[in-house]
């Protein structure tokens, strides 16, 4: 029989060989019949042979026993932080979210984030994304965990990786993630100052920005200006965002503080053009009920009216709550809820509105397609008078194939932007068949 001092050497000659299946049945000898001869060298060597296998169940197991009994015993804080991150936190599916926060604080309490072969960040990282992700937005908790970091030692290279389709792509490094996270919960928290200050630094810190995450900083300092009542800043920062990124909910938001202005014409002209940018009419509930809004103070009753219909389909098509607010107004309209209406119909309906609304001051133009872009998407119109206007087959209200040239439309104007010559245009839009 083998004295247990052979046995140790084995084992550990194995261990450092790295072959740790063959060193497993040693440790587990060791530590399950000659407990009285093992230290807590041979508990944490017994646990890293069972993390090394991906045994990490039984190696949580050996890792609290050790912990126990010399919890300020270093080398077993390593493993012990990892068998719980594989254990707790790198699940597929989150059943028990007590559970999960209570895995990622013990590991942080046995890890530091200087040490790169730690799993703290890593663990941070995974409790923000699963955070981020939950329907109903958890603003006070995304902070305290981005909280837990030291921005200023996260990595900054970008992870690259080789699609489905042979394409590279890039994911944002840990420091941008971080920046976009904390930068979001600070401004749903109201804190504008703080917010502007850590989204002005994202800006300065990166070179190459991922998903447009510089639109994002720059409209979230922007919010944050509207926040601390300083609109004009807003307006300022939101319009030049909008030469950028066409984007509907930027149009909403520049809507919004002229409505607080009481500009209502303003208001309504970007309220308008939000409603019409591309978007799901599901995620557009707010921008109804502000044309709404604007409309009920411009006294348009019936116009206000049908957007009050339209939120109340959509949100019964969808099965959501009908609130409170929206009852009410639905009972002081006498809007009929026992019929089911055609969305698409209805908005299509609306669509007609909204143009009406739009170019109401305006003058109708005529002219002839002139020309047609190489890529299919735009081209130019050209009047009697000889001027020439650019239009995107988006704004051209007929088959896209009768959009041809010699092909004679209406169209009215509106104001652009040319990037690549840096100066405001006048574009044609609503185009349709003469």
């Amino acid at each position: 029989m083998q004295d247990t001092q052979t046995l140790k050497i084995q084992a550990e000659q194995l261990r450092k060989a790295k072959k740790y299946a063959d060193a497993l049945p040693l440790y587990k000898k060791l530590w399950e019949e000659h407990r009285e001869s093992c230290n807590v060298w041979e508990g944490w060597a017994y646990a890293y042979c069972l993390k090394q296998q991906k045994e990490y169940s039984k190696a949580l197991e050996i890792c609290r026993e050790v912990y126990k009994l010399k919890p300020n015993f270093e080398n077993i804080k390593g493993v012990y932080a990892w068998c719980i991150y594989y254990t707790e936190i790198a699940v597929e599916k989150v059943n028990d979210e007590q559970r999960f926060l209570k895995a990622g604080e013990a590991i942080l309490k046995l890890s530091k984030q200087e040490d790169p072969y730690s799993p703290y960040t890593q663990t941070v990282f995974k409790i923000l994304q699963y955070l981020n992700d939950k329907a109903i937005y958890p603003t006070d908790k995304i902070l305290e965990w981005t909280n837990k970091l030291n921005f200023e030692i996260l990595d900054n290279t970008p992870f690259s990786f080789t699609d489905n389709e042979g394409k590279t792509r890039e994911i944002a490094p840990k420091k941008e993630q971080y920046f976009m996270w904390r930068t979001k919960a600070l401004l749903e928290k109201g804190l504008f100052d703080e917010c502007i200050k850590l989204s002005q630094k994202a800006l300065n810190t990166f070179e190459k920005f991922h998903y447009n995450n510089d639109i994002w900083f720059v409209r979230r300092i922007a919010l944050s200006y509207k926040g601390l009542g300083q609109s004009e800043i807003a307006l300022e920062q939101l319009k030049s965002l909008l030469k950028r990124k066409n984007e509907w909910f930027i149009h909403k938001e520049i809507a919004e503080i002229y409505f607080e202005q009481g500009n209502n014409e303003q208001a309504l002209k970007f309220a308008i053009d939000s409603a019409l940018s591309f978007g799901d009419a599901d995620k557009k509930l707010n921008v109804y009920k502000l044309l709404f809004e604007i409309l009920m103070s411009n006294n348009q009753k019936e116009e206000a009216k049908k957007h009050i219909e339209f939120i109340y389909q959509i949100r019964k098509a969808m099965n959501w709550k009908i609130d409170n607010d929206l009852q009410n107004l639905i009972n002081q309209f006498q809007i009929d809820t026992t019929k089911t209406i055609d969305l698409r119909n209805f908005e299509r309906e609306l669509k007609q509105i909204w143009e009406k609304l739009k170019f109401n001051n305006q003058t109708q133009l005529t002219g002839t397609i002139k020309a047609i872009l190489p890529n299919g998407k735009a081209g130019f119109i050209e009047t009697e008078n000889k001027k020439s206007y650019y239009f995107q087959l988006r704004n051209f209200k007929a088959k896209p194939e009768l959009a041809k040239v010699g092909q004679k439309v209406t169209f009215f104007l509106e104001e652009g932007f040319d990037a690549k010559k840096n100066q405001k245009t006048e574009n044609a839009v609503n185009v349709k068949i003469f």
